[in-house]
């Protein structure tokens, strides 16, 4: 295989829009998988550290003389750039010109005295705006460690030590106490925070609680817990949500990737792969892949091989079903594998998370500049383990193929979802969802309804979740839409238990509409991203391609949803995200990148073949009433409710 820097000449395209809602912010690093990386200015960064949140927490940003303690309410600081800017609870703020911040009790400032608890390292160019954190983080950044480590259980359970207010048990709040008494006589109250027989380190740290608890004028600490599961457990939770998020996969998208055997049938073609499918601009077309908190890894893409813009070929292509990362961060038991009929794409997937980013060291042959990882960490450049690196191995259309692999974050969660509103959301279920999509002049009338709210759902500028037309015929109707397998209705429930690694999940059940019951009958298929207390509200993030081997297993395969459901309505409908959307009733919408993309294969591959000198068959060639329905089953709206179809709270019940 030859690696060159020079942008492909294959454009892939996947059809899908999300309508510009996901359920946070991330500003994306632009470092392209095998290409060389030019430094880039950065801005100042937040750090949260969660598994609790720490109120009263000090940190230090590294390479400055920024110190600062954490806080339980919002606070106002001062930008790099002079401006006045919102520190979230919580938070940490470090300017841009840090290179990474550190955590603390004592005092750091000039002659002070202080006991580090760890550090988080920034890469030196292409930092996100904000990072969430555990302890776990701390030891070997940008690695994440395991939680049962010693060091990472030790400060976890010092940490939630210090905790001196029982009645705000969401987040521990340290007193101004333990840094003065650290920093008084740190001769006497040091002690290591790596110990690896636990009682020893409970021992060690006993004087030090005694002293604090002296000083306190009311209250004192909660002390480390005898049993290092406790802590550990809240550390675990927040490890799952902290990795997880949407996030893009590429690989030789700016570089080109070309078969140089000459005995291979794929010789000289360029191979190209991406989760989600993307133009040779780097724009992705479609809805990017979903890491879910206990690990799970699903998405689809596109991967292509061929000779020329007008001579490839083409698959559509998704992770397997037993595609995770593990507690490390490290891609485990990790494939991509066709979705197609006759598809022959088989990739082993390995790599490993650095701060959200898998990075692959690799420079073409006329690359120039530095690797990914020896621009961002310059130490690591030369021993970051090989089972690290990014990397694709196997089968690509046909074509075998070794080649380097990108993943970075596109969207994160709450770290710390509110325990009570994921309860209420699990009590309220399990839910039904059914896909609406417009309904066309080819359909039975008997099976359409009005579209409510037309003004908002087909809007003229394109933000509802119908177009005002389509083919210029008016949408003012809808009906459900049955998938690729022919299933419209399907049963959704959440996992609410605090102490399971799938708690926040959402599990679908079987395509025939039951509900999930158990570990047979159950996929997990997204999660509870964000709760929002203040409205009662709760959003999830949903795709629906837990097993690419058996697309048909759940319901719509290949569709993602992205909804803030209504507690304080008794039949919880789902809305969009956005504030305003969501005031205004504005339902969820649903996009499929699987079931238009197959169907519309299958409609060209049946047209009369063309005439020798005519260009290959397109989607333009099908009748005006498949290119209405290919439309028509692209998006539409989501109706989502609690309890049973035909219940009282389904929209479509009599």
């Amino acid at each position: 295989m030859r690696f060159l820097f020079v942008l492909t000449t294959l454009s892939l395209a996947l059809a899908g829009c999300n309508g510009g809602e996901d359920f946070s912010d991330a500003t994306v690093p632009g470092c392209p998988a095998g290409a060389g990386c030019d430094p880039s200015s950065r801005g100042d960064v937040l750090v949260e550290l969660a598994g609790p949140h720490v109120s009263n927490l000090g940190y230090t940003c590294t390479g400055t003389n920024v110190v600062f303690f954490t806080s339980d309410a919002d606070q106002e600081s001062v930008d790099s750039n002079g401006n006045v800017v919102t520190v979230p609870a919580f938070n940490a703020l470090c300017p841009n010109n840090s290179q990474g911040v550190e955590f603390l009790i004592g005092n750091a400032l000039f002659e002070g005295n202080y006991l580090s608890l760890g550090s988080i390292e920034f890469p030196s160019q292409e930092a996100y705006t904000r990072y969430a954190v555990t302890v776990a983080d701390l030891k070997n950044s940008p690695f994440r460690e395991a939680t049962s480590e010693a060091q990472s259980r030790n400060v976890a359970a010092l940490i939630q030590g210090l905790d001196v207010d029982s009645a705000t048990p969401d987040f521990v709040e340290i007193p101004v106490a333990v840094h003065e008494v650290y920093d008084n006589d740190p001769e006497t109250y040091e002690q290591a925070i790596d110990t690896a027989v636990y009682a020893d380190f409970r021992n060690d740290w006993d004087a030090f609680f005694v002293a604090v608890n002296a000083q306190l004028t009311s209250g004192s600490l909660a002390g480390i817990d005898p049993d290092p599961n406790v802590p550990l457990a809240k550390v675990e939770r927040a490890n799952g949500y902290t990795s997880a998020g949407n996030y893009s996969f590429r690989s030789c998208i700016f570089i080109t990737c070309q078969d140089e055997n000459p005995s291979s049938a794929a010789a000289n073609d360029t191979v190209t792969i991406n989760l989600p499918g993307r133009l040779t601009n780097d724009a992705a077309l479609g809805q990017p892949p979903l890491i879910l908190p206990n690990g799970k890894v699903m998405g689809l893409g596109l991967a292509a091989r061929g000779a020329s813009q007008t001579d490839f070929k083409q698959e559509l292509v998704a992770f397997t079903a037993s595609t995770a990362v593990n507690e490390k961060l490290q891609f485990e038991n990790a494939g991509v594998i066709s979705i197609e009929p006759d598809g022959d794409t088989d990739l082993a997937v390995q790599g490993r998370f650095l701060n959200k980013i898998v990075y692959n060291d690799f420079l073409p042959e006329n690359g120039v500049g530095k690797t990914d990882i020896e621009l961002n960490y310059p130490n690591l450049g030369s021993s970051l383990a090989s089972g690290d690196k990014g990397q694709l191995t196997g089968t690509l259309v046909g074509d075998a193929v070794e080649l380097p692999l990108s993943g970075e974050l596109e969207a994160a969660p709450q770290a710390e979802p509110d325990q009570t509103v994921i309860d209420d959301l699990a009590l309220a279920g399990p839910f039904t969802v059914r896909l609406m999509r417009a309904c066309l002049s080819q359909d039975d009338a008997a099976d359409c309804t009005a579209i409510p709210d037309p003004d908002i759902e087909t809007a003229d500028d394109g933000s509802g979740n119908y177009p005002p037309e389509i083919n210029n015929k008016s949408v003012t109707e809808e009906q459900p839409r049955a998938d690729y397998y022919g299933s419209d209705v399907f049963c959704l429930d959440v996992i609410s238990d605090i102490s399971s690694p799938d708690y926040g999940v959402v599990m679908a059940g079987p395509a025939d509409g039951t509900c999930p019951t158990s570990a047979a009958n159950s996929w997990a298929v997204g999660f509870v991203t964000r709760t929002l207390t203040d409205s009662n509200s709760a959003n999830m993030s949903l795709l629906f391609a837990p097993d690419a081997a058996q697309p048909d297993v759940t319901a719509n395969f290949g569709v993602t949803i992205e909804g803030r459901v209504d507690l304080d309505d008794a039949c919880t409908p789902m809305y969009r995200t956005g504030d305003d959307n969501f005031d205004v009733g504005l339902r969820a919408l649903w996009v499929d990148g699987y079931y238009p993309y197959i169907q519309q294969k299958e409609w060209v591959a049946a047209l009369s073949p063309p005439a020798s000198d005519e260009p290959d068959n397109t989607v333009s060639d099908l009748p005006e009433d498949q290119q209405e329905m290919l439309r028509a089953i692209s998006q539409g709206a989501v109706q989502f409710f609690s309890g049973d179809p035909g219940g009282a709270c389904d929209p479509l019940a009599p």
